[in-house]
């Protein structure tokens, strides 16, 4: 795949305090459909086979929540094994 012809969405998480407010940035960040659900499970099936492809999804990982970066991790690792679903054309980048 090559990032530089990828859409590139960014997460950035830096203003929530809550899990409803993530799901919000990933709904409206992906460009994903109003019944997009506010799960993990929603979220994984979203990366594969909702996200427009070839795509590179870069995580700003600062939560205004600190309580909340554990699941941001959990989002990433998800994010990761899908970037490692041989069929989908996925990068995931990592910030701060």
């Amino acid at each position: 795949m090559n990032i530089n012809t990828a859409k590139q969405f960014e997460l950035d998480f830096s203003n929530c305090s809550t899990l409803g407010e993530i799901y919000d940035v990933i709904k409206n960040e992906l460009e994903l459909p109003e019944w997009f659900g506010g799960n993990m499970s929603a979220f994984w099936d979203a990366l594969t086979g909702i996200v427009e492809v070839p795509a590179v999804i870069i995580f700003h990982k600062q939560v205004r929540n600190k309580d909340l970066s554990t699941f941001v991790e959990k989002l990433i690792e998800i994010a990761h094994r899908a970037e490692r679903e041989e069929y989908l054309e996925l990068a995931v980048i990592e910030k701060e």
